[in-house]
């Protein structure tokens, strides 16, 4: 098997077992690392078998963070997320809001910085849109 075909079971078995126990995870782990260790390539093996680890990971999501920054960051989001006034308005909210949320990253527990930084994706979409939604109204 090689490393692509062995991810993408990977990931199908952790759509399938979303709502399982954790008897059912830990024991379809310790088969997909068996499969893993069947991948001849060395370095692909050693990252299958990192993603094996990874496995209740992947079904459950990431764990939310805890740290002040973590939820100032998450209530930065809903902010500008739920905010009802103009589009010029919410992109330079959002711009605002991305700033400090790329600041509250580098001053957050290491373990929680790049899931706080992540939160800005939403808020780059979010800007894109509204600006091609501005051309697209303007027009």
């Amino acid at each position: 098997m090689d490393f692509e075909t062995f991810d993408a079971r990977l990931l199908e078995l952790a759509d399938s077992l979303q709502g399982a126990d954790e008897t059912t995870v830990a024991a379809e782990a310790v088969r997909m690392k068996a499969s893993a260790e069947q991948i001849a390539d060395e370095r692909s093996r050693r990252l299958a078998l990192i993603r094996v680890q990874k496995l209740p990971e992947f079904i459950s999501g990431p764990k939310p963070g805890t740290s002040p920054e973590y939820w100032r960051a998450a209530g930065l989001l809903a902010q500008v997320v739920n905010d009802k006034g103009s589009a010029a308005d919410r992109i330079a909210h959002a711009e605002r809001a991305k700033s400090e949320i790329a600041a509250l990253s580098k001053r957050a527990p290491a373990r929680e910085s790049m899931t706080i930084l992540k939160m800005n994706s939403t808020l780059v979409r979010l800007i894109e849109r509204l600006r091609s939604e501005g051309v697209e109204g303007g027009s």
